[in-house]
């Protein structure tokens, strides 16, 4: 048989040669075709934070709760490099996963929390458990803490004895940072670099705010924290620039915590503000503080975004411009910070009603992409925010002030856009619809969820 096909292949290249033809291999031409844009729904969870590296993108997705069960209740998936089917991993029970971040390698460093416990757990980008291991940080009970005016503090926890969603990673290569608030109250910042057993092994430890008195604020009424903003003042956040510098922001707002003046206590910053945010800049090698900034709203603050750019970092969130009777006068804010520290703006930024900012992207010619919730009311003596907002997508310029406003279509009941990555030279945007309102579920639970997506619009800036 072999003889017979080499016979044979021989005769056909020599009729080839009789006709006047050429024995040759064709070189495949033309570009094959982009990736379909991403659209993935995510039936009866709320998607809140999307990141990718490389090839990997991986988010989080959350089962939505009432503020008489234990969250928060959330998900790690991975995204195939379909665009359109997951992997999930959960936390084991009794423990949440609140945060999580993707290195260059494509290995994913997740950390989960209980009320007083954190551990860190490292994946493959299939979502395979590569290690698993307990934080326990010997020096926090130690931790300078100043007491104003009573409070609630833990010295023994890991994690504030009011809330257990106060600690977030990020990427440092395939080093991770850590920040957490711990049972003290005190912010405290880490590193952590990779160890031969293919765990993680403590590099430094940086005491980025002191403990200091902090209150609990609840619905006096209502069954849904819509923005998280019982516990927004406890709230850590963490980004990392080109440059290795880690940034972490907290919230002060006097009467709920007392941020400004433990700060100044602590290190005689002279920082002007009993409310707004405060921004530290660390070295990511080894955790030197380079300085501290302090955006001064002079109104109820809530921080909800912070991230890295070429520039410095921006930060998104929503203040309290006004007390109107008609429920409209919250508005977001952007402000920038530049990378030596210098406050390069503070903007509020009103577009419809009660506005919100989540998350802010740079575009390549220095401008930004901002996304969040708009055209709520809120309770203007209290807390409650309505069932309806809708998404809010805004095309910023340089100076974090309103270029335009760019369409997405909403849903029902809540919209909110969450989190915004880049995917394929496009953006890739995470967020609800059809989520509750403060009072949704105060008679029937089951209203309390809502349905998330990851999507990639067309013709957005900067794609």
């Amino acid at each position: 048989m072999i003889r017979a096909s080499l016979f044979l292949l021989a005769t056909f290249a020599m009729a080839l040669a009789g006709c006047g033809g050429e024995f040759t291999s064709q070189p495949v031409t033309g570009t094959p075709p982009p990736p379909s844009p991403v659209d993935v729904s995510v039936p009866a969870q709320a998607v809140t934070k999307v990141r990718t590296e490389g090839k990997v993108t991986a988010f989080l997705q959350e089962r939505l709760v009432s503020i008489f069960e234990q969250g928060p209740q959330r998900t790690l998936e991975i995204l195939d490099a379909d665009g359109h089917t997951t992997h999930a991993w959960q936390a084991p029970a009794g423990w949440s996963v609140v945060d999580f971040a993707v290195h260059p390698s494509g290995r994913i460093s997740a950390v989960l929390t209980t009320l007083r416990d954190v551990r860190i757990v490292q994946l493959n980008a299939s979502g395979v458990l590569l290690a698993d291991q307990g934080f326990i940080d010997a020096l926090a009970p130690a931790d300078p803490y100043f007491d104003f005016n009573g409070g609630v503090h833990d010295d023994t926890s890991m994690q504030p004895a009011l809330m257990r969603d106060a600690a977030r990673v990020v990427p440092l290569g395939e080093s991770l940072g850590l920040v957490l608030r711990t049972g003290r109250n005190a912010v405290v910042a880490y590193r952590f670099d990779p160890d031969p057993n293919g765990g993680y092994q403590q590099r430094w430890r940086t005491l980025v705010e002191p403990g200091a008195t902090m209150f609990a604020l609840g619905l006096a009424s209502g069954s849904f924290d819509v923005f998280g903003q019982d516990e927004n003042h406890l709230r850590v956040f963490v980004d990392v620039d080109a440059t290795g510098t880690m940034a972490v922001a907290v919230v002060g707002n006097a009467g709920l915590n007392y941020t400004f003046l433990a700060h100044l206590s602590q290190f005689g910053d002279a920082l002007v503000g009993e409310r707004g945010v405060l921004l530290t800049r660390l070295a990511g090698n080894d955790g030197r503080r380079l300085g501290s900034t302090a955006v001064n709203t002079q109104v109820l603050t809530e921080l909800h975004g912070l991230r890295a750019t070429p520039r410095g970092f921006a930060l998104t969130g929503r203040v309290l411009s006004a007390v109107n009777q008609d429920g409209s006068g919250w508005d977001a804010f952007s402000a920038l910070v530049a990378r030596d520290g210098t406050l390069e703006a503070y903007h509020v930024l009103d577009f419809d009603r009660g506005d919100v900012l989540f998350d802010i992207a740079p575009l390549s010619n220095g401008e930004y992409l901002a996304l969040g919730a708009t055209g709520y009311l809120e309770n203007p003596s209290g807390l409650s925010i309505t069932e309806v907002t809708q998404p809010l997508l805004a095309h910023l310029k340089a100076d974090g002030t309103k270029l335009e406003r760019l369409d997405f279509a909403g849903g029902a009941r809540q919209n909110q856009l969450r989190s915004i990555t880049r995917l394929n030279d496009r953006w890739l945007l995470g967020g609800l619809t059809n989520g509750p309102g403060t009072h949704s579920g105060d008679t029937q639970r089951n209203l309390i969820f809502a349905d998330g997506f990851l999507r990639q619009p067309p013709g957005l800036p900067g794609d």
